[in-house]
């Protein structure tokens, strides 16, 4: 009987510790601090850090605390300035709010301070005009030898040996290094329109990006009928897009505008100048989840439709562009003489490359490994621009 009762005693005892330690381990997991010496229990914070690359230091303020790919635990909620940096790279600072019984994840993306420079053409690349779909960069080589070629943003081990394919080659008639090159919405199929020296069209040729060294078809006659083709195309695939955005975003769009007025057959303009790649006014992030827009105040916005939050981003000195860095937490801003990539919300300018750079072609690579600019950098005085792709990683 007395053996019954105390293995019963034994069992209940052993039940009652199992749920203790139990207890104590889950408020040590949502981060519940006991004070020994006050004979209290606090409800503390914690922030999961990330970085690319891996293992750099976490500072909180300004206090070396850990390192990133490792979770800082037991925070007391409040406001920290968080600084992740490693050596040879950008420094990542922000200033976090910790809240009780919460993870705030820190993902920064961290940038060579000196980064490699490698070239991607060397017989140079003029008009040098990106496919909607980021894959692909035509442009026009002079000489007997050139010609209109085609270079693929593929992601490879060696991204500066891409091999560019010719598309069509120089003839009497067309020099494509003079050439004014349009994708159409697919990213399949582009149009070289040559000029006078008045200004005025003379001809509009159509290349397929999918084949090499093909003879170039004028489509001047039915270039109206093409490009309302195209138009169309993009509205109805721009306006698919932007559903799931509030209307309220939609109206604040400087550009989400008029449609621009049929250009007549007759003309001598440039009919392909009136398209417009984003005709709601709304530029969205690889991932879909984010636009980029101008409001009706020239202001550029973000707004996250996860987090169901809009971005003002800042003034930006002798700005040039602004476009999407592939990983869309991210864009690249193109000013004078200068190339930096920030936040969403526009926190974290981290600088990339200081130097010239021509008609403002910066755009982030596909995969995000380099940034791909047009300049002469070291070049002779008279030579044409290459194509360089700045090395990220």
């Amino acid at each position: 009987m007395n053996l019954t009762k105390n293995r019963t005693l034994f069992s209940l005892g052993m039940a009652l510790i199992l749920f203790a330690v139990a207890t104590a381990a889950i408020f040590w997991a949502r981060g519940f601090k006991p004070n020994l010496q006050k004979g209290t229990i606090s409800r503390t914070g914690l922030i999961v850090a990330s970085s690319i690359p891996t293992g750099a230091q976490v500072y909180l303020n300004d206090r070396l605390t850990s390192a990133t790919d490792t979770n800082i635990a037991f925070l007391d909620p409040g406001s920290y300035k968080v600084r992740i940096q490693k050596d040879g790279y950008t420094v990542w600072e922000k200033q976090i709010a910790i809240k009780a019984d919460l993870a705030t994840e820190i993902k920064a993306l961290l940038f060579p301070t000196a980064p490699q420079i490698s070239p991607l053409t060397t017989t140079g690349a003029a008009g040098p005009t990106l496919s909607p779909d980021n894959s692909k960069i035509v442009y026009g080589v002079t000489g007997i030898r050139g010609g209109a070629y085609l270079l693929p943003m593929d992601n490879r081990i060696f991204p500066f040996r891409q091999d560019a394919r010719l598309l069509s080659k120089n003839t009497a008639n067309f020099d494509f290094s003079l050439a004014k090159f349009t994708w159409d919405p697919d990213s399949k199929q582009v149009i070289a329109t040559f000029q006078d020296a008045n200004g005025q069209t003379t001809a509009n040729l159509t290349l397929d990006s999918d084949k090499t060294d093909q003879s170039a078809t004028d489509v001047t006659a039915s270039l109206n009928s093409l490009i309302s083709t195209w138009k169309d195309t993009l509205l109805t695939r721009a306006q698919t897009q932007a559903v799931p955005f509030p209307q309220s975003v939609k109206d604040a769009t400087a550009a989400a505008a008029q449609p621009s007025p049929s250009p007549s057959p007759s003309s001598t303009t440039n009919y392909l100048s009136t398209i417009n790649y984003f005709p709601t006014g709304l530029i969205l992030s690889p991932d879909e989840e984010k636009v980029l827009y101008k409001d009706k105040n020239s202001k550029y916005k973000v707004y996250n439709l996860k987090l169901k939050k809009e971005f003002t981003l800042p003034d930006f000195a002798d700005f040039i562009n602004i476009s999407w860095f592939p990983n869309s937490n991210h864009l690249v801003i193109a000013q004078k003489n200068l190339i930096s990539v920030i936040e969403q919300e526009g926190s974290n300018k981290m600088g990339i490359y200081s130097g010239k750079f021509e008609d403002g072609f910066v755009f982030a690579h596909p995969s995000g490994n380099r940034i791909i600019i047009l300049t002469a950098l070291t070049q002779q005085e008279g030579t044409p621009p290459n194509l360089y792709g700045i090395n990220l990683k």
